[in-house]
C-alpha cells in the first residue's frame, strides 16, 4: 500500500491564521504540532517513509521538508502553483504512482484530519488494503450521518458486503452531492441509510486513471501529455503550462460516477475534518463550553471559540454567545460560529480590494 498525503490546499475558511504562504495543514491549529505533521507522523508508526507520497504545491517543499523530514525528496509530487481543485492535483498523484508502483494500491490521506484513536486508523488501513487486493474496487470512508451538514457530501448504501476483514462494509447505492439546503439534507439522511463521505479513497492508480479518461476525458488526455514529458525528462516549465489549461474541479467528478460499484467502510474511529473554525470549536469543547487558545478572559460568555497568537495581548469577551475570535499579529476575525463556513468569502473581499498582503 502508498499513501498519497494530499497538502497542497490553500484552508480559506480558517483564515486569518491560514495564508497563502502558510496554509491551516502546516499551522498548529490545535496543540503544538501541525495538522500534517500529525497525520505523517501517524502513518510512520505502521509503515515506512518510503510508502508515504506528499502530493503538495512547489511553493510548500520548505515547509514539507521541515514538517516531515523523514520522507525522501524522490516522494513529493510537486503540482505547479496553481488553484486547480483537487481533481488535476489528485490526477497528477495517481499518474505518478501509475509510472512508479503500478500495482500496488494507494490511499488518499487528507493532511488536515484528526483521527482518534490512532490504532483502530492503522488497523482499518490494514483492513481495507485487504480487501482492495482482493476486490479490485474503490473504496472509501463514511461516518453514519445523524445531522444535517450542508458542508459535506453524501453516499447511500445499499447492502452489507459479507467478509472475514473485520470492519463495517457496505455496498454503495448513490453518491449524493451536498446542497447546502438544510432541509433537502435533513430529509436525506431521515429517509436513506447514508454516511458522510470522509474522503479515504483506496484504488488503483491505473483503475483510478481509466477513470478520469471515462469520465473527465480532458484532464486524462493533459494527464498523458504529462507523463510523456515525466518518461522522457521532466521539465518544469513544460508541465506547468499543460496543467495550467486543466479546467478546475474535484476528483468526485471522476470518483462519484465509481462509488456505484465501491464499498464504503464506516470509519472505526473519531475522525474530524478540521475544515472550518466551528469544527475546531466541536473537536475541542464539550456542553456548549468555550474554547480559548491565548490570553483571554471570559465573562458571562458561551459556546464561543477564541484564539490568539499574540501571548502578551489580553482578549475580553463579556455577554456574547456562539461566536469566533481568531487573533493574528496583522488580523482580527470576529463572525458567528454558524457562519464559519462562510469565512472563505473574506479572501474573495481581500483580492478585491487589492489587500492581497492579507492573504
Amino acid at each position: 500500500m502508498k499513501f498519497i498525503v494530499t497538502a497542497g490546499g490553500q484552508g480559506t475558511k480558517l483564515w486569518p491564521l491560514s495564508r497563502e504562504n502558510k496554509p491551516k495543514q502546516f499551522q498548529n491549529i490545535l496543540g503544538t504540532t501541525s495538522l500534517f505533521t500529525y497525520t505523517i507522523n501517524t502513518l510512520l508508526k505502521k509503515y515506512s517513509p518510503q510508502d508515504i507520497f506528499i502530493s503538495t504545491k512547489k511553493r510548500y517543499i520548505g515547509l514539507v521538508s521541515d514538517q516531515a523530514s523523514k520522507v525522501p525528496l524522490a516522494n513529493y509530487i510537486i503540482e505547479p502553483d496553481i488553484a486547480k481543485n483537487r481533481g488535476p492535483g489528485e490526477g497528477l498523484a495517481f499518474l505518478t504512482l501509475s509510472i512508479k508502483y503500478p500495482k500496488e494500491p494507494f490511499m488518499i490521506v487528507q493532511s488536515d484530519d484528526l483521527r482518534s484513536p490512532e490504532k483502530n486508523y492503522l488497523d482499518m488501513i490494514s483492513g481495507i488494503e485487504r480487501l482492495v487486493k482482493k476486490d479490485r474496487k474503490l473504496i472509501t470512508g463514511g461516518i453514519k450521518a445523524t445531522y444535517p451538514d450542508m458542508g459535506t457530501d453524501y453516499l447511500k448504501l445499499s447492502d452489507r458486503v459479507k467478509s472475514d476483514i473485520p470492519l463495517d462494509i457496505y455496498n454503495v447505492e448513490e453518491f449524493v452531492e451536498r446542497t447546502g439546503d438544510y432541509y433537502n439534507t435533513k430529509r436525506l439522511i431521515e429517509n436513506f441509510h447514508v454516511t458522510t463521505h470522509c474522503n479515504h479513497n483506496t484504488w488503483y492508480p491505473d483503475l483510478m486513471l481509466n477513470a478520469y479518461k471515462k469520465h473527465k476525458p480532458d484532464w486524462y488526455k493533459s494527464l498523458m501529455q504529462i507523463k510523456e514529458i515525466l518518461l522522457k525528462n521532466k521539465s518544469e516549465d513544460k508541465i506547468k503550462k499543460i496543467y495550467s489549461t486543466m479546467e478546475p474541479g474535484s476528483t468526485e467528478e471522476v470518483t462519484k460516477h465509481e462509488f456505484k460499484n465501491g464499498y464504503v467502510v464506516l470509519v472505526p474511529y473519531r475522525w474530524i475534518d478540521i475544515g472550518t473554525w466551528s469544527s475546531v470549536y466541536e473537536y475541542s469543547t464539550k456542553n456548549g463550553d468555550n474554547y480559548t487558545d491565548g490570553n483571554v478572559i471570559t465573562i458571562e460568555t458561551k459556546g464561543t471559540l477564541v484564539k490568539s497568537s499574540i501571548k502578551n495581548k489580553v482578549i475580553a469577551l463579556m455577554n456574547v454567545k456562539d461566536l469566533i475570535v481568531v487573533d493574528t499579529k496583522d488580523a482580527l476575525l470576529i463572525a458567528p460560529k454558524e457562519k464559519s463556513g462562510n469565512i472563505k468569502d473574506i479572501f474573495k473581499k481581500l483580492k478585491e480590494q487589492s489587500l492581497d498582503k492579507y492573504l
